[in-house]
């Protein structure tokens, strides 16, 4: 059963066995997912006391032109996960939607739901630097961080559940004389076992804003840095 404070994600799929099989992954992962037959109810969504979070709509219910509209009325900070066949693919699909090819599994369900909220919200404002999986720990539980930019970072978390993730939590990189008090943003679950977390600096002082500084800049970088406007990471 979902948390009050868990990722509610509208799901509009009109196919009842695949609809029922989307609900109990995100329900299992530790989403709230909120059924829905269209997308008529997408208003009402956004309105509601938990807004959705994110959506994920068969194909046939989002027309080429449609799609533009609905991603306007989502706005920047709610990703659109389309689902379909192959050959039911629209062309150009904005960046700001992601596609699912079925047949669907479970893992790339809850992978892509996953990428879809890190990248798409509206408040990170610098790049994000991908690092190695640099060895760390929250609150004396192991983790590893993922990415990190100069508001927060991404860390993987094994051998916990997102519900068992506190909200505020010190992070700590051994390497890097790292020790900072960060506040979650965001948790999600991409594949059995492995729990993805997000956070910012709490109310960094200029003595620790320096140390993260320094930190980013010799952190070691596996990829080119990217600029998006994704969550904290």
């Amino acid at each position: 059963m979902a948390s009050s404070n868990s990722i509610k994600i509208g799901v509009a799929c009109p196919i009842p066995g695949e609809r029922a099989a989307f609900l109990e992954w995100l329900s299992l992962a530790g989403y709230d997912p909120a059924p829905m037959i269209s997308l008529d109810a997408i208003g009402r969504e956004l309105t509601a006391a938990q807004p959705i979070e994110a959506l994920i709509a068969d194909v046939s219910l989002v027309s080429k032109a449609e799609l533009a509209r609905l991603i306007k009325v989502l706005g920047p900070n709610r990703p659109v996960i389309l689902v379909g066949s192959p050959g039911e693919a629209i062309e150009d699909v904005p960046r700001d939607a992601a596609w699912m090819d079925r047949p669907v599994t479970r893992d790339a369900f809850l992978l892509s739901v996953a990428l879809g909220l890190a990248e798409g919200r509206p408040s990170r404002r610098s790049p994000r630097k991908l690092v190695p999986k640099l060895l760390s720990s929250i609150d004396g539980i192991s983790s590893k961080v993922m990415d990190v930019s100069t508001e927060g970072v991404r860390l993987e978390i094994s051998g916990t559940s997102p519900s068992s993730l506190p909200p505020f939590f010190t992070l700590k990189v051994p390497g890097f004389g790292v020790a900072m008090k960060v506040k979650r943003v965001w948790v999600a679950t991409p594949s059995q076992g492995s729990v993805w977390c997000g956070g910012v600096l709490e109310r960094p002082s200029d003595a620790t804003v320096a140390t993260w500084k320094n930190f980013i800049s010799n952190a070691p970088d596996v990829g080119q840095k990217i600029i998006d406007s994704g969550v904290m990471s």
